[in-house]
């Protein structure tokens, strides 16, 4: 009796509850109320700046729209082409856009994936804090802004960076807490973007070497790599996107022309330098285990930066995060956070090297703000998409059975549903044999993805679509052709009232030119055109 009433004393199921909840809020709490804020905020910028998609995004969502009402996922329905560098957001694409009823579902899958990926960093670094009190809290809450800031300019975008950002950082997070679900998750990273395959393979390594898999999560990941590559193989005979070899022919860079897209500056490579130097020795503890995560993320940052420097890679803006969100996180959860000092060296370290991305995140948030799009400094690119579109759109309507060259395919791609041929060689594997342009004599730059003059001998388009920048050698070449060119102003009429005097990579018109014995009324094409510009 004595002893069960000693029982009874020490176990009070009340107590340990209310425990237990009080241990529950303290640790995620803060995560609920930074979903709380960002979510909203985020809403109310995409659909404010819901005009600024980048060209590329286009792509994505006419092959989309290929497959969710053709069952065809390619750019053109009659073209075997894997012009996806994306498999699983081309997926996702089409199946939102079929349960979805709203127009664009785009970005109600970019706010799921970043706050997908910021409340993974979240965890991440929540995992294994040894400090407490105050530094317990800023650093998870620190990694959440932090992958939120470096995903918010892609998903205005609109494209898949924050997806594959999410899928990575989740699937960390899965392997760090020997969860079943991690490695499936990195696995589905590697369909999202490939540069995910180098993480997804040390992460398998690792995995291996410490005997965590379980059977479910050894065959859940082998299922979904399987599937993937067997679908991969169906739809496109080939594993490999189009869009990675023609890119690798199209452009021509210098090793310091890809550094500058990481490091604007030398300046500010030296500042960086010299923060990494002192957090290293007063930031770090060499005492304390250091985190799987974080040796990981840094490993996979690390060779991906590498990797595009070798490959004299063109560096798009929403490549930038997957290299530097996971060296960002990685700092993070190397910090020694027990001191003040250590740890406000790491959120230092960690912020400048995304420092780059919180001045666009300022310009965006002050856009939407205001209601003004053409406030943020890009606003020239997404203007040209507009006028890409409105073009598009006006020739499909007046000869939709015509067939359309132009070198960049997303905005006139959406509004011409019709057949195109893409003189970069993304979505038309013929060009690629075209390319490399010659610099100076059929280019200017290197960096330009221009309509080869023979490309446009040989296939004889019924009509062309280009800035004059990007048709430097074909322009003159179709008008020996006898080809008729109407030029037209850069930018539609609306927004160039906000653009004043702005140019978009040096162009100075837009050129529309119609084969005089096509399919085409040259005449009827320029007055469309001019209607839809409002010229």
């Amino acid at each position: 009796m004595g002893a069960s009433m000693v029982g009874h004393a020490t176990y009070n199921p009340c107590s340990g509850g209310g425990t237990v909840l009080r241990d529950y809020l303290r640790r995620h709490l803060l995560l609920v109320a930074l979903l709380g804020i960002t979510a909203p905020l985020f809403a109310i910028c995409a659909f404010r700046l819901s005009g600024i998609a980048a060209d590329d995004s286009f792509i994505h969502r006419r092959i989309a729209l290929n497959y969710q009402h053709l069952g065809k996922p390619y750019f053109n329905p009659d073209q075997r082409v894997m012009v996806t560098s994306s498999p699983l957001w081309t997926v996702l694409l089409a199946a939102a856009g079929a349960v979805l009823p709203v127009a664009n579902a785009v970005p109600w899958l970019e706010l799921i994936f970043v706050l997908m990926g910021a409340a993974a960093a979240y965890l991440l670094a929540r995992e294994g804090l040894a400090s407490r009190g105050l530094r317990a809290l800023s650093f998870p809450a620190l990694a959440f802004l932090y992958v939120f800031v470096a995903d918010f300019p892609s998903s205005m975008d609109q494209m898949e960076t924050p997806c594959a950002v999410a899928l990575m950082l989740a699937g960390t997070l899965g392997v760090l807490i020997r969860r079943n679900w991690g490695m499936p998750l990195l696995v589905l990273a590697c369909f999202t973007r490939y540069e995910c395959v180098p993480l997804c393979g040390l992460a398998g390594i690792y995995v291996s070497v410490r005997g965590q898999w379980t059977k479910s999560s050894l065959l859940s990941s082998t299922a979904i790599g399987l599937s993937g590559l067997a679908w991969l193989r169906w739809e496109y005979r080939t594993v490999i996107p189009n869009t990675v070899i023609a890119k690798s022919h199209l452009y021509v860079l210098t090793y310091g022309r890809v550094l500058e897209s990481f490091f604007p500056s030398r300046a500010r490579a030296a500042v960086l330098f010299a923060l990494g130097v002192v957090w290293l020795i007063y930031g770090t503890s060499r005492r304390r285990a250091q985190n799987p995560a974080a040796i990981l993320l840094a490993s996979f940052g690390v060779l991906l930066w590498v990797a595009y420097v070798v490959h004299k890679t063109f560096i798009f803006s929403w490549y930038l995060p997957l290299v530097l969100a996971p060296i960002a996180i990685s700092i993070l959860l190397c910090t020694d956070t027990k001191e003040f000092r250590g740890a406000a060296l790491g959120a230092i370290f960690a912020g400048a090297i995304l420092c780059n991305f919180v001045f666009a995140d300022v310009r965006l948030l002050h856009a939407a703000w205001r209601g003004a799009p053409s406030d943020i400094l890009a606003f020239p690119a997404a203007a040209r998409v507009h006028e890409y579109y409105r073009i598009g759109t006006a020739l499909f309507s007046e000869c939709p059975s015509g067939t359309l060259m132009t070198s960049e395919i997303g905005g006139v791609g959406w509004g011409f549903r019709g057949k195109i041929l893409d003189g970069a060689g993304l979505a038309s594997p013929e060009a690629i044999r075209y390319h490399p342009m010659r610099i100076p004599e059929e280019r200017s730059s290197g960096e330009l993805g221009e309509i080869p003059a023979a490309f446009l001998r040989a296939r004889r388009p019924d009509m062309i679509v280009s800035y004059d920048v990007f048709a430097e050698s074909a322009l003159p070449a179709a008008r020996s052709l006898g080809y008729i060119d109407y030029s037209y102003p850069l930018f539609v009429r609306e927004d160039r009232s906000y653009l004043m005097n702005s140019r978009i990579f040096g162009a100075r018109q837009m050129h529309v030119l119609v084969a005089p014995d096509g399919h085409c009324s040259p005449t009827a094409v320029d007055q469309a055109v001019r209607m839809a510009l409002n010229e």
